[in-house]
């Protein structure tokens, strides 16, 4: 799918770019919202506008992960657009990409993504985590909602299903398959009565219950 805007017909110089074309499928941004971001090309010679100044201009926008630049003889700049695809909310307001960047839009989308939560410096770590995490619940039906670490360095999850497990610092795979295997075993058929569970015991979990409040 294409988008095409046109330049000032006004222009003297037989290169002066008339035309910005841009390509590419979008689905979190639009091809009216990029071209307010090039427009300031239009005019311009083909000649003398760098295909690093375009590429840097076009990279600017919030949603754009990569582009490839052509200059289409005499009068056309065509940019093909490729987006970053959203991986994992993080923190308040921002996006992790599936290529770890973080993106932070005017407006944020709403999508059925985990949240993480962590310090400002962590998405690595966390993002890190959250992969490790994934691959242990992957043969489990329960499914990450929020995964943080606090400010001292603990790990605790919410989960879909509303459980929010304590996993502590240290041995943090291990804690949870612990608990995934005392869920599977005990907990499943009971999850309306559990406020939340503590996985930092050496050999097993404590349960707190809703109806001991």
């Amino acid at each position: 799918m294409a988008a095409f805007f046109q330049g000032d017909d006004s222009s003297e110089e037989w290169f002066a770019i008339e035309k910005v074309e841009i390509q590419g499928d979008l689905e979190y941004t639009t091809h009216a919202a990029l071209e307010s971001e090039y427009v300031a090309f239009l005019g311009r010679s083909l000649l003398s506008v760098s295909l690093s100044e375009v590429l840097s201009s076009v990279l600017s926008s919030e949603w754009v992960q990569s582009a490839e630049i052509r200059k289409v003889w005499p009068n056309t700049l065509q940019i093909l657009v490729h987006e970053h695809t959203p991986l994992a909310y993080w923190r308040n307001g921002q996006l992790i990409s599936t290529s770890a960047d973080i993106i932070s839009p005017r407006r944020v989308p709403e999508l059925p993504l985990t949240h993480l939560h962590g310090p400002e410096d962590a998405s690595d770590i966390v993002l890190e985590q959250f992969g490790l995490v994934s691959q242990v619940l992957s043969s489990s039906t329960l499914k990450v909602s929020v995964l943080t670490l606090e400010p001292r360095g603990a790990w605790r999850i919410t989960f879909a299903n509303g459980i929010e497990v304590k996993l502590g610092r240290d041995d943090i795979l291990e804690r949870l398959q612990r608990f995934i295997a005392v869920y599977e075993s005990d907990l499943s058929g009971r999850m309306g009565l559990i406020d939340s569970v503590d996985a930092r015991y050496p050999h097993g979990v404590a349960v707190s219950w809703k109806e001991n409040k």
